[in-house]
């Protein structure tokens, strides 16, 4: 069966060509170009991954994406950004994306970066097992349900969100190789989805705060270790 995409982009000429190169790379695609029509669309169609611009009038990408969530917290969401708009890119990651690419692109880049999200995805659920539960101080990560339970308050996560924070309760108080993260979550180590880690590993410590004893510590030229006092 072929993967379904959404691609939501209000630059008609080359949304169009887009469209045309994944289905020729055996995607099925829905191509819109505006807010309103995305969220339409995803209200009534399935789909394995959107593809959204976030500089479109009336209701930009930011926005539909976190309708998007609000509907499927587990729809994968690559971003199309502007080359020089670092804040979007930092934004995008804190809303949950799980990737981004900078205009202008290469369709053979984004082809590449689509088959590794579906990957991943594809992964995650085929190691799925009944229970796969982790205490972490005093919280509680379900990396099926991608929760993270604190007393009478579950945080949802975002699907690297819950990976990442998975990979770390299993390296607890060892270190989790910073390469190592890189390719079991993107497919690769490249230096952009470095500082995407770098934003994950910042907002993992901002979900955990509320457990004083526990810390995510910089391992420098190494990777990251998780502490729990």
């Amino acid at each position: 069966m072929k993967p379904k995409i959404l691609l939501v982009d209000d630059e008609r000429q080359f949304s169009a060509m887009t469209k045309e190169y994944l289905e020729a790379k055996n995607h099925e695609v829905s191509l819109v170009h505006s807010g309103d029509a995305g969220l339409h669309a995803f209200q009534t169609q399935e789909f394995d991954l959107c593809i959204l611009d976030i500089r479109m009038p009336m209701k930009d990408g930011f926005t539909l994406a976190a309708e998007i969530r609000a509907i499927n917290g587990h729809t994968p969401i690559i971003f199309l950004t502007g080359m020089q708009e670092k804040e979007d890119r930092i934004k995008g990651l804190t809303l949950g994306a799980d990737d981004y690419i900078t205009k202008p692109f290469s369709m053979e880049e984004l082809s590449l970066r689509i088959q590794n999200i579906l990957k991943r995805v594809r992964y995650a659920v085929a190691e799925k097992t009944v229970s796969e539960k982790y205490d972490v101080g005093k919280y509680q990560l379900d990396a099926i349900s991608r929760e993270l339970r604190f007393q009478d308050n579950i945080i949802k996560l975002t699907a690297i969100e819950s990976r990442l924070l998975q990979m770390l309760t299993e390296h607890q108080n060892g270190v989790l190789d910073r390469e190592n993260a890189l390719k079991r979550i993107w497919g690769d180590d490249h230096f952009l989805h470095g500082r995407s880690l770098n934003v994950y590993v910042s907002k993992l410590r901002q979900l955990l705060r509320q457990d004083e004893r526990i810390e995510i510590l910089n391992v420098h030229g190494v990777g990251y270790r998780l502490v729990v006092k």
